[in-house]
């Protein structure tokens, strides 16, 4: 009996080793709403968590989730061997890793203190003026980062720059409309985020190291995706975070 549980116990180690070594790295970046520790507990959730959980259960393949903050994220994806990462557009290149597919598609907003003008980009350009627009470093926002026209300053956190924002230090704060609502509600700065223009759109996308663009794994998980925005799965997902900013986002006291 004895033999026999020792080599039951072989066996399942020896699956779970085999199980591990079949896993494949997905990096996502730890910023609310697409990635965070749920309040209390050491669980993650956000949209890119549940989009990961349901293309694991769509495809079967065993992915080995690595959420971590954008400057390792940036550095660790280009470095791994068969690995994939969701993130926004312009974080990587090409060689970096190709896109797979699109995951999904958010506003781009520019947020200034309540009462403020703010119905057209010539707003954004002149209120830019006083103090300029934080924004976060490595960041773009599509022609954004290269217009002369708007003067603006570095933020460390969407966090930080809403800070600065409620004190005067800075005119404005441009992001990705979820993660400025959830870093409004981080911090209890609602006020802050009414006064917003939309101003461009952006994509976190599915990207795989380039040796494995073609690789099964990467020909499931497209094909997943695609019908994951078909069904309206990804919509819902998305929606539950912006209906929500919240959706257990822990709040600093």
């Amino acid at each position: 009996m004895r033999q026999l549980l020792f080599r039951f116990t072989i066996f399942a180690l020896f699956l779970l080793m085999a199980s591990s070594a079949n896993a494949v790295r997905l990096y996502l970046t730890e910023v609310a709403p697409f990635a965070f520790v749920v309040e209390g507990t050491s669980r993650y959730d956000g949209i890119n968590i549940r989009i990961a959980n349901e293309l694991q259960k769509r495809t079967g393949i065993q992915l080995d989730v690595m959420v971590v903050p954008t400057p390792r994220h940036v550095v660790l994806f280009p470095a791994d061997t068969e690995a994939y990462s969701i993130s926004h557009r312009e974080n990587f290149t090409d060689d970096d890793g190709l896109i797979l597919a699109e995951v999904t598609q958010y506003p781009v907003v520019v947020v200034a203190k309540s009462g403020t003008a703010m119905a057209s980009f010539d707003d954004v350009i002149a209120q830019s003026q006083d103090k300029g627009i934080g924004m976060l470093r490595r960041m773009t926002y599509g022609t954004f980062g290269q217009d002369e026209r708007v003067k603006k300053v570095d933020i460390s956190t969407l966090e930080n720059g809403l800070r600065m924002l409620d004190v005067g230090r800075i005119s404005g704060v441009v992001g990705s409309l979820p993660a400025i609502l959830a870093a409004a509600e981080k911090i209890g700065g609602k006020h802050l985020v009414v006064s917003r223009l939309v101003i461009t759109h952006g994509t976190h996308v599915l990207r795989v190291r380039p040796d494995f663009a073609l690789s099964r794994n990467s020909r499931m998980l497209t094909a997943a995706l695609a019908t994951m925005r078909n069904d309206g799965t990804i919509a819902r997902i998305m929606s539950d975070f912006l209906n929500d900013p919240k959706a257990g986002i822990p709040r600093n006291k």
